[in-house]
């Protein structure tokens, strides 16, 4: 009976797991895209707002 519990746990792990970790973000984004959603926003440091998130590039302190 714990194996029926176990299985989709594990499995549920290894998929999140190969989804954030393994896959490589265009390839996320075009399956993304593929199921219907929009791909999520460019963020985080060298995107196109920059380091400081406002827009405005300044050197680091």
């Amino acid at each position: 009976m714990q194996d029926l519990l176990v299985i989709p746990i594990v499995a549920a792990a290894f998929a999140w797991v190969a989804w954030t970790l393994l896959l490589p973000a265009g390839v996320r984004d075009r399956l993304r895209r593929r199921a219907g959603r929009p791909a999520p926003p460019a963020t985080g440091c060298g995107g196109c707002t920059g380091c400081c998130g406002d827009g405005e590039r300044r050197p680091p302190r």
